[in-house]
């Protein structure tokens, strides 16, 4: 699990962004202000993700970590929101059987709520045309 996390936090790098591109390309400043803040998000949750994880676990070699990273490219902010939200939930079902690490599941759990209501708010002004479940 140890190298899964270590991928995650770089897919959430590219994630967050990805938001920046999505900045670039609205014509609307609420998309504009709502896009730096989702990447602030995604930025601030794999920076705690990988402070916490690490502490416990023990910091990662530099081999232990890669670029090159698939990820769903998308010009939709809410669809990102979604996929980034999804991705976590992931490793969240993996660590709430770990009792030393609840307090990951727990910012896991904040960080999908952050992601739930952003992408809400992408939904106005065209910034998406996703509608979550």
């Amino acid at each position: 699990m140890f190298n899964d996390v270590c991928d995650m936090i770089f897919r959430l790098y590219l994630y967050a962004d990805m938001t920046k591109m999505i900045h670039y390309t609205t014509e609307k400043m609420h998309a504009h202000t709502l896009c730096d803040d989702v990447r602030d998000a995604i930025n601030g949750f794999a920076d705690s993700l990988a402070e916490q994880y690490f502490g416990y676990h023990g910091k990662p070699s530099f081999s232990d970590m890669t670029l090159e990273h698939e990820i769903q490219y998308t010009d939709d902010l809410g669809k990102l929101c979604k996929t980034v939200a999804d991705m976590t939930d992931d490793l969240r079902k993996k660590l709430e059987n770990e009792p030393k690490l609840q307090n990951l599941v727990s910012l896991i759990d904040d960080f999908k709520g952050e992601m739930e209501k952003d992408m809400f708010l992408a939904t106005f002004d065209k910034v998406s045309n996703y509608k979550g479940e």
